[in-house]
């Protein structure tokens, strides 16, 4: 009986945590031999791709090592976003831009498929671009995650307390000293 009156309180807990915050994942997917087999590749349809290309299954980036974004307006009308990712994620990236050199990079933003990247070169910036294909959607879940290259903090500074004024106390004004160069009319 007394397991049961608090097993109510932690599942509502749960479900509160649960609900309170946007779910946002970003995931970029390395392109493999479809040889690889089921346990290593899964089939996955991708934009610009006739056919399903076979894909890791494990995320060789996620959302975990994005660090900052900067979101812009794409050609098509969709956003864009430049991700810039942490120490980790960049390493990741180097790594993964030598290996799969010739391969295709998947991303993928709340399960959807937004683009498909050949890698072509050694990347070793550790900023990754979703050219086109994002919603305004994803990207207010993305400012929600992760502070906005180029914009300003707008946190509210407390004013700092002063001593209080008293009017009745005299001031006194010192002139600035005088530079060595000036005559001083001995």
């Amino acid at each position: 009986m007394r397991f049961s009156r608090f097993l109510l309180p932690l599942l509502a807990l749960i479900f509160l945590a649960a609900a309170s915050k946007p779910k946002l994942t970003i995931r970029f997917h390395t392109e493999v031999n479809p040889n690889s087999g089921s346990s290593f590749a899964v089939s996955a349809p991708v934009p610009g791709a006739s056919t399903p290309l076979s894909l890791s299954k494990v995320a060789d980036i996620t959302e975990s090592d994005v660090a900052a974004i900067f979101p812009f307006p794409a050609n098509d009308g969709s956003m864009g976003c430049a991700l810039k990712l942490d120490t980790h994620g960049r390493i990741a990236l180097d790594s993964l831009s030598q290996e799969y050199h010739g391969a295709l990079l998947v991303g993928f933003v709340n399960g959807r498929a937004v683009t498909a990247m050949l890698i072509d070169r050694r990347i070793s910036d550790g900023v990754i671009t979703i050219m086109r294909g994002l919603t305004p959607a994803d990207i207010a879940l993305m400012k929600k995650a992760y502070p906005t290259l180029g914009e300003k903090k707008t946190t509210q500074a407390a004013p700092a307390k002063s001593a209080p004024v008293n009017n009745d106390t005299p001031v006194i004004v010192v002139p600035p000293p005088l530079p060595e160069s000036l005559p001083r009319g001995d």
